[in-house]
């Protein structure tokens, strides 16, 4: 999970029950503070909710690496990250970006 949200520079979000390991939300961010929720095990089930803003991680996405490293929000995007991406992903129009559809 680790990998995946930072390899994509993405919230990832992990649902299972106790017998398949933990649920958790992650951001890409410094490990002190990747998780949002994270827990395992217990008897009961429950529901457990946390609000995520997409904005912020989209304009922090477009920004130079220089300025990434002076925001300390989340972390650097990875190299060759398509800086086009959050606004396509932001216009609903990604599929049809990375297809050239």
């Amino acid at each position: 999970m680790e990998s995946l949200c930072l390899d994509l520079h993405c919230y990832c979000i992990q649902v299972n029950s106790s017998d398949y390991g933990d649920s958790r939300v992650m951001v890409p961010t410094r490990s002190e503070e990747r998780d949002l929720i994270k827990t395992k095990g217990g008897r009961n089930r429950t529901i457990l909710m946390d609000h995520i803003e997409l904005a912020p991680l989209r304009d922090y996405q477009r920004k130079e690496y220089e300025l990434q490293r002076d925001d300390p929000r989340f972390k650097p995007t990875p190299p060759r990250f398509d800086p086009c991406v959050p606004e396509h992903k932001q216009n609903g129009a990604l599929w049809e970006y990375l297809t050239g559809a």
